[in-house]
């Protein structure tokens, strides 16, 4: 298992009220456990130090030792000091060190156990198997947790409070959220035990409804494990016809799921099914609101790598589809942490000077409604000054490799061709980077082959160097300087793509002037990404009141359509998700 304490911690006392518990999934604690520890730390002190990680605002985020904190906090008050083992952990690491931790110890519920999984699995973009690897469990026991998420608030409820088994979760988990409350209420009011055998055979009969079914139902009509309905404890939430084949039922469900898959695929980067306890693996993508990440970096999102929809496999909401999300949420709370940040900046930069101190004040004791309605004073001479502009968030996505592949094959092109151009100035001062930084970049087969064809000579360049030199030695000026602007031109296929558009940066080569938007490009792109970049260069404007149309249609068609709009200006409109920067 991967480690997850990758700085060695450091032992020390800090505050207690520099800890923020918000990141630790435990909620059910055993009272009288509590109790008897609270009294062996009041006796003896608190013998092992809780774990903590630091944060950026140098503040500490529990990871593990919930009880121990609450005990200590509740013996001693919020002002206590208490031993920590301070480590600079990743949110994945911190979350596999935590449910390591718990599990170790006192057992945590399977629900508790749930939603630390559900964290893991959204750090883990989706990965399950990821997600087992840094948990240390194996890949059955994260599944039938990750299911479990699908119970309501209630029945958690139920099985934290020992009304019902984890066996009963888990089938109810399956169910539809409106028939999960009525199974539970007849669960619990029923005179005896229903064990979990009895639940889970009276759901098999009752859940395959025909009635919900995504699929086509054409062959369901004359079909002998069609039937009609049972007289069972569901009888009431399971109404109508329902099949008694379960495999068949599956099959044809998830054939239906894979087919709506299959029709976004040509507009999303990324479709993906979503099933029970994979709610936390994707975001909603929105330029405002809560989560916004802004105008700009909401239009940038939609040429990311992680942008797309997903389908829905969770009962109640079986079949639907959720468009315009991201798949990656860890970098997802950055871009919305970076805009709630820009906000707040520019906020404070248009504020009149002296209304940061009144708020402080304001928050200190809560106005009444009388004060709250008051007139504020009049603004110091200073309010007029001109406001500090906030900082301009500069948008960024990560591309799919598909994408990545084809510029960075243009990107090395354009370098060629550009190197092998250069004014004599520049092309020495290219070789001279070459052979200082990385000379493995340039590539030696390439740049004899080149220098052969442009001068019409053979070079032995393995065979005798006294032959090669002296070949070289009666070559005059003008050759010769064609064979280094050749040799400066002609780098390593693996060369990191970094140094080559930062040889591109410093020799100021626009790409412009060697691409334009072409149908080769646009083929590579889903009809998501085409629509971004339409919108960014100005394309959809210029086609006006046909882009709609072409955008809903066929993406063949929509290619060929932004290509062929008059008047558009198509070179030197390139769009960000070609360019290698300023």
């Amino acid at each position: 298992m991967e480690s997850t304490n990758p700085q060695v911690a450091q032992s020390r006392l800090i505050p207690v009220s520099q800890v923020k518990e918000g990141f630790n999934y435990r909620r059910r604690y055993n009272p009288e456990k509590m109790a008897s520890l609270r009294e062996d730390i009041k006796a003896r002190g608190l013998l092992q130090p809780v774990v903590v990680r630091q944060l950026a605002d140098d503040s500490y985020q529990l990871i593990a030792g919930g009880r121990r904190f609450k005990a200590v906090v509740a013996e001693f008050g919020p002002e206590a000091m208490i031993k920590a083992e301070v480590s600079v952990m990743s949110d994945a690491e911190a979350t596999a060190a935590m449910l390591a931790e718990n599990n170790e110890r006192e057992d945590p519920s399977v629900i508790e156990d749930a939603e630390g999984a559900m964290r893991m699995l959204g750090l883990c973009k989706g990965d399950r198997e990821e997600a087992a690897r840094r948990l240390g469990w194996g890949r059955n026991k994260l599944d039938r947790r990750l299911a479990v998420m699908n119970a309501t608030q209630e029945v958690r409820d139920a099985y934290l409070e020992d009304k019902i088994l984890v066996g009963h979760v888990e089938i109810l988990a399956a169910l539809r959220k409106e028939v999960q409350a009525n199974v539970l209420a007849k669960l619990l009011a029923a005179q005896g035990k229903i064990t979990v055998e009895q639940l889970k055979a009276a759901a098999e009969q009752s859940l395959l409804s025909l009635e919900a079914a995504i699929f086509d139902r054409a062959d369901c009509t004359g079909c002998q494990y069609n039937t009609g309905m049972q007289q069972s404890m569901f009888e009431t939430s399971f109404s109508g016809s329902r099949c008694t084949n379960k495999e068949c039922y599956s099959d044809k469900t998830e054939d239906e799921l894979q087919k709506r898959v299959k029709a976004l695929a040509d507009t999303y980067q990324v479709v993906r099914i979503v099933r029970p306890g994979e709610n936390a693996t994707l975001q909603p993508v929105r330029a405002d609101g809560v989560k916004g990440l802004g105008e700009e970096q909401a239009r940038a999102c939609r040429t990311c790598g992680d942008f797309g929809a997903c389908v829905s496999a969770v009962p109640d909401k079986l079949g639907l589809v959720y468009k315009d999300v991201c798949f990656n949420k860890t970098c997802n709370d950055e871009k919305v942490a970076i805009n709630v940040k820009a906000l707040k900046d520019a906020q404070a930069a248009s504020a009149p000077a002296g209304s940061a101190e009144k708020e402080e004040h304001a928050g200190a004791v809560p106005a009444s409604k009388e004060t709250s309605t008051a007139p504020t004073e009049a603004p110091t001479k200073t309010s007029n000054a001109p406001a500090k502009a906030a900082p301009k968030v500069v948008a960024s996505a990560e591309p799919r490799g598909t994408v990545k592949e084809y510029r960075e094959a243009i990107w090395r092109a354009v370098f060629k061709r550009a190197a092998e151009k250069l004014p004599v100035l520049q092309n020495r001062a290219l070789l001279v980077a070459l052979a200082l930084h990385r000379p493995s970049d340039m590539d030696r087969m390439a740049s004899t082959e080149a220098i052969e064809k442009a001068l019409n000579v053979k070079l032995n360049t393995e065979l005798d160097t006294s032959k090669l030199l002296t070949m070289l030695l009666g070559l005059d000026q003008t050759a010769l300087a064609t064979a280094l602007q050749h040799l400066a031109a002609n780098v390593s296929k693996t060369a990191p793509i970094a140094d080559i558009t930062g040889y591109l940066k410093a020799l100021d080569i626009r790409i412009e002037n060697y691409w334009k938007l072409n149908e080769t490009f646009l083929d590579i792109l889903t009809k998501t990404e085409i629509d971004a970049v339409c919108i960014e260069i100005g394309l959809a404007d210029a086609a006006g009141k046909h882009y709609d149309k072409l955008k809903n249609g066929p993406k063949k068609d929509f290619v060929k359509g932004v290509l062929a709009v008059e008047g558009f200006e198509y070179r030197g409109n390139v769009p960000a998700l070609m360019r290698w920067g300023k």
